[in-house]
């Protein structure tokens, strides 16, 4: 048996993040979500995750700080971060593995960016 994908979600909208995390979820996905870029990071220490996707306004720490700390962890962190504006050129620096995507997004642009991301990392 395989092991499920893991799917670090943060947001710290309570309703998104519920309906968000079901339009994760998949057979052989594992989603753990979040409300904080502090919880995520103690996750992400904790455990390996196959995804990160982050909203970027959050409290305290935001999803961009949030990214630079995991990649600082995990230089190969496969890492999507969501916003109600188009973030694609800004992120340009950051390399192939960190992607934006405009929400709200629908279950098939997510799931067509993830299959992209591992493609990328070569692990289809």
């Amino acid at each position: 048996m395989t092991s499920p994908f893991r799917i670090l979600y943060v947001e710290d909208n309570s309703i998104v993040r519920e309906v968000t995390a079901e339009l994760l979820f998949q057979d052989q996905r594992d989603i753990v979500a979040v409300a904080s870029a502090e919880e995520a990071l103690r996750e992400f220490r904790q455990h390996p995750f196959d995804v990160v996707i982050t909203d970027v306004s959050l409290p305290q720490m935001s999803g961009l700080d949030l990214a630079r700390k995991i990649l600082d962890i995990e230089p190969k962190a496969l890492i999507i971060i969501a916003s109600g504006y188009s973030l694609d050129l800004s992120l340009q620096s950051w390399g192939a593995n960190v992607r934006a995507i405009v929400k709200p997004f629908e279950a098939a642009e997510i799931d067509a960016l993830i299959a992209d991301l591992r493609a990328a990392a070569g692990d289809d």
